[in-house]
């Protein structure tokens, strides 16, 4: 595949807040992913990263613009045809507690017998976690895991569909410095080394260590930050607070 892993063509995406009251949480936003490319989109709480990521992810129908996945549009796939897509080649990463209270290792393989059955989808999640090294979650239960080791299974449930697109939402907001620059260091290597695209919505600059571009989001305008010189000690963009708005 030459073209992007995931384009956003003029996406826009608004909600009613009470009887009237309109919110456009995504204005006008176009957006492409490469294979292999890491994209941080940065924005303050409330301002659209989870509805970003739901609408890349084929999950919410945007109300205007076009979401294409290797090239073909999601919302003129049949509704099967999506659900393999989002079960098989796309994984969106919430830090949210399961619905059933099982061990761990049954609750990361659980999504996948269907596509792989039993012992196929217990090794791909006997794998997920031992990539993110916490192999040792795999007998206890969500309520027994500290707050790291919950991002770290939360994690291994993406990576173990082995995916193709990667959305992060927000996994690290309250995770000290080394801990977040572990979580960079994992998707970095999905990158690198399987050629995943990843898109991550983030409160602040620190996950965005491992990313090749960097975007803010408010008002729901997608903006760039101009090009400047990487600083010595990484890839850090402060976020830039509000924008003009203005075209994408």
């Amino acid at each position: 595949m030459t073209g992007p892993m995931l384009s956003l063509r003029e996406v826009s995406l608004s909600f009613t807040r009470g009887q009237r009251h309109v919110v456009r949480v995504l204005d006008n936003v176009s957006l492409d992913l490469q294979a292999g490319e890491i994209v941080a989109v940065i924005a303050r709480p409330a301002q659209g990263k989870t509805s970003l990521l739901r609408v890349a992810a084929g999950m919410q129908r945007p109300d205007r613009g076009s979401v294409l996945f290797a090239g073909e549009e999601v919302w003129s796939m049949s509704d099967r045809r999506r659900s393999r897509l989002l079960r098989e080649q796309i994984a969106l990463v919430e830090r949210a507690a399961p619905q059933l209270d099982v061990p761990v290792l049954t609750s990361v393989a659980l999504p996948l017998l269907d596509a792989h059955g039993r012992r196929g989808a217990y090794a791909r999640a006997e794998r997920a976690l031992d990539h993110v090294e916490a192999s040792e979650c795999a007998g206890q239960h969500w309520s027994e895991l500290a707050d790291w080791e919950r991002v770290l299974v939360a994690l291994a449930h993406g990576i173990a569909r082995e995916p193709r697109l990667l959305l992060v939402d927000d996994l690290t907001a309250t995770l000290d410095m080394g801990e977040t620059e572990e979580i960079a260091g994992l998707l970095g290597s999905l990158a690198r080394e399987r050629g995943v695209a990843v898109l991550i919505c983030a409160g602040g600059s620190g996950l965005a260590d491992c990313a090749d571009r960097i975007a803010s989001l408010a008002g729901g305008r997608l903006v760039a930050p101009p090009p400047t010189p990487e600083p010595e000690q990484g890839n850090i963009i402060d976020f830039p607070g509000e924008h003009p708005r203005r075209a994408s």
